[in-house]
């Protein structure tokens, strides 16, 4: 493996300007990116002709599942060995030392799949350089071939933006696949644009009623989907932050309040009627 080739996604939604120099700090680094443009807009000016870029825009916001979809199957199919997986709103300062390292443990076969520490994100406590990761999300996570192969089955209509990053790393779990997380590698990202709002000033990303039901019904079928794999921690998270913790920000902070109530509950039932 000594030409390992590297292919990035990032997916754009009404970027502002912040977003090009995101993208500037890993882009130069890698052999190819691929633009999934999610907006009507067009950026495609951002990039210069002569930069290894394919740019794709469905036309609407088809969020991220057909993206990460059309990716693996590139990556694969035109044999790449890496696949990074980037947010618009995640910027890197080490890029270039972060893929070295990444290059160097996947030719000894250390593990599959491998993450950075994500500042704003990660909250658990460093003790080593390379750390075993469980759970991910997706900006910032390079996959091997060999876990692209794994996940090639990702349904996008079970998981079209929220629980997707969940739903891969458990599969990969069961599968036996490796992912580790590189400590000393550090990236920014921003989960949303939460606010403390209401008269106990409760944070809050007060999505909208949409949201809340597709946000609820992915997380249900993943639990589903992934139970037995789960641990008791995994599983309390489902319900005390994707339920319990929702209700209270609707009844004490958010607005449409019953739009978000049925919502929430269209979510529940959806999700545990989804065929699996």
């Amino acid at each position: 493996m000594e030409n390992i080739k590297t292919l990035g996604l990032v997916t754009l939604y009404n970027p502002d300007e912040g977003v090009r120099s995101n993208i500037l700090s890993y882009s130069p680094y890698i052999d190819c990116l691929i633009v999934w443009n999610n907006c009507e807009k067009d950026y495609q000016s951002w990039f210069s002709e002569d930069e290894n870029v394919i740019y794709h825009t469905p036309g609407y916001n088809t969020c991220i599942a057909p993206a990460l979809k059309y990716a693996s199957n590139h990556a694969l199919s035109e044999g790449y060995d890496l696949l990074l997986i980037m947010d618009q709103d995640s910027r890197w300062e080490d890029f270039p030392s972060y893929l070295t390292d990444v290059k160097s443990y996947l030719r000894d076969r250390y593990a599959e799949v491998f993450t950075p520490y994500i500042c704003g994100c990660d909250t658990f406590e460093i003790s080593a350089t390379v750390m075993p990761r469980r759970l991910f999300i997706n900006s910032g996570t390079v996959f091997s071939s060999t876990a692209l192969k794994a996940i090639s089955n990702i349904d996008e209509h079970a998981f079209p933006l929220d629980a997707l990053d969940h739903d891969i790393a458990l599969t990969l779990i069961e599968k036996g696949l490796k992912a580790v997380c590189l400590t000393s590698h550090k990236m920014k990202h921003t989960l949303g644009e939460g606010q403390r709002i209401g008269l106990f000033k409760i944070y809050t990303n007060n999505y909208n009623a949409f949201r809340t039901y597709s946000m609820t019904r992915s997380h249900i079928i993943c639990y589903r989907k992934h139970h037995k794999k789960m641990t008791s921690a995994e599983k309390m998270y489902l319900f005390k932050e994707i339920i319990f913790w929702k209700l209270v920000r609707i009844t004490f902070a958010e607005s449409d309040k019953i739009k978000k109530y049925c919502a929430l509950t269209k979510g529940i039932i959806s999700g545990l009627k989804y065929k699996i």
